[in-house]
């Protein structure tokens, strides 16, 4: 049998086994796997990928290791009950965990990764297929009109956390190398399958995986896309900032015409002000008047303030937190970290009490951006097989961070954003994600796959890397 018949006939045994292919989703949405809970969803996924012809092994991470190799990337471990916790003034460091007493939950143990490998016959392009199985929390699960764990298929929407971000996406990429493995397609290059942890607020899943040295000559990053095809994505980075007051009573407020009671809360006033100039004066500048896909460059989110302790004496500190997105034009994100100073200077500058009181900065969690050029290899080839289907989408770079930073930036592996699901169903109650695209994303893979691993790699954009391989369950 020709390889096209073969494809045509993994394609055929796709569409006829669409419930086998639905049910190891649902089967997956099932395991409840938050962020530092993971296990349970690799244990899953391991017999997913073995079912599917791939050798499977869990590699743990080597997070003292991880800060050593990429200081400015690693980032705390989080876990969903503890996100966020420990902030830093300059960037993480393994010392700073240390002694902050919290490694006994911001840690990876019976966290692991797992990769799999389906090995190609040789003289082919190579492939990294990757994923996190870590979702955001349920909560408030009063807000959900379905179980988040249930997996209720109701018409073409399939309901439950992780649905779209991104479980969906690593089902169907397991289950294009099933129906192609069980059609007998032979590649002539390796598939490696990353299903990672971590990847909310910390993405260290991905960065151990680069540290060992698996790389290939492209990778897919599954992440929900709406199956359009995405070469870059903003940088992040999550703050907050610690202001200061003096603590009264209504009565002891004022003294002799001064006042002494100085609430924390009345300080952010010019320091929200502050913040929302710094947006503004990012998004006014003529060379980045044209961010892409008509987003703002500078994205400033405040998110929470908390402060106070009594409602009759002024807050003697409150704290407000927020987020950030920014696109690559704006600089790297120590550029941006130095913009948080520079604004906390620029409110002491103006306030006396502040300049006497400093207002602190610190940070949660940084992403680096990502920007290639729309026509590398693996995007072009991508797009001509969804052209191929009708498919046809522009390239361009994404609105949302993730790893893909890592596999680019660090692992210099040429990479695209590609998968099924609505980012916007990230994050939210009732997430959910539907059947029809999840399948179509099946068949794009099933035909995109044997075009790329057999291709020669004098096709590539740059000569291929050495790789590391999985050889006896070790690397």
């Amino acid at each position: 049998m020709s390889l096209q018949s073969q494809i045509a006939q993994a394609q055929e045994n796709a569409k006829r086994q669409a419930s086998l292919s639905i049910e190891n989703l649902r089967s997956l949405l099932r395991v409840q796997s938050p962020t530092g809970e993971e296990l349970a969803g690799q244990e899953l996924t391991v017999k997913l990928l073995q079912s599917a012809g791939a050798t499977a092994v869990y590699l743990d991470l080597e997070l003292e290791d991880l800060f050593e190799r990429f200081p400015t990337s690693a980032q705390y471990p989080t876990h969903w009950q503890h996100d966020l916790i420990l902030p830093y003034e300059d960037l993480p460091t393994m010392e700073a965990l240390r002694a902050s007493g919290l490694e006994d939950v911001l840690n990876y143990r019976q966290r692991p990764n797992v990769v799999g490998r389906w090995p190609g016959s040789g003289g082919g392009r190579s492939l990294i297929l990757n994923g996190h199985v870590d979702t955001v929390t349920v909560e408030p699960v009063s807000e959900w009109s379905h179980d988040p764990y249930g997996a209720e298929l109701v018409g073409d929407q399939l309901f439950g956390r992780g649905a779209s971000d991104m479980k969906g996406g690593v089902v169907a990429a397991i289950m294009a190398m099933h129906f192609l493995h069980e059609a007998g397609v032979e590649l002539k290059g390796d598939v490696i399958f990353q299903s990672v942890v971590n990847e909310e607020h910390a993405g260290n899943g991905t960065l151990d995986l680069v540290r060992r040295g698996i790389t290939a000559d492209a990778a897919i990053v599954l992440e929900p896309t709406n199956s359009r095809i995405m070469t870059g994505h903003p940088g992040g980075l999550y703050w907050q900032i610690t202001v200061p007051g003096v603590q009264r009573s209504p009565g002891a407020r004022w003294r002799n015409g001064s006042k002494e009671g100085v609430s924390a809360i009345e300080n952010l006033v010019p320091v929200i002000n502050e913040l929302l100039a710094l947006e503004e004066s990012y998004n006014s500048r003529e060379d980045l008047a044209e961010p892409e896909n008509g987003r703002a460059a500078f994205a400033l989110v405040m998110g929470k303030i908390v402060g106070g302790h009594y409602d009759a004496a002024t807050a003697g500190s409150t704290i407000i937190r927020g987020s950030v997105y920014f696109t690559p034009a704006v600089g790297d994100v120590t550029d941006v970290m130095d913009a948080f100073r520079g604004l906390v200077a620029k409110v002491a500058g103006k306030d006396p009490f502040l300049a006497a009181n400093p207002i602190k900065v610190e940070f949660l969690h940084h992403d680096d951006s990502t920007l290639q050029d729309t026509g590398i290899s693996i995007a072009t080839e991508l797009n001509r097989v969804l052209a191929s289907r009708g498919q046809e989408v522009e390239v361009k770079a994404g609105p949302f961070a993730c790893d893909m930073r890592h596999l680019v930036n660090r692992g210099k592996i040429p990479s695209v954003i590609y998968g099924p699901g609505d980012i916007a169903q990230a994050h939210k109650p009732d997430e959910y994600i539907s059947i029809t695209e999840f399948l179509e994303s099946i068949q794009t893979l099933i035909a995109f796959l044997p075009a790329w691993c057999n291709g020669t790699p004098a096709e590539l954009d740059e000569p291929s890397p050495e790789r590391a391989s999985l050889v006896d369950g070790t690397l």
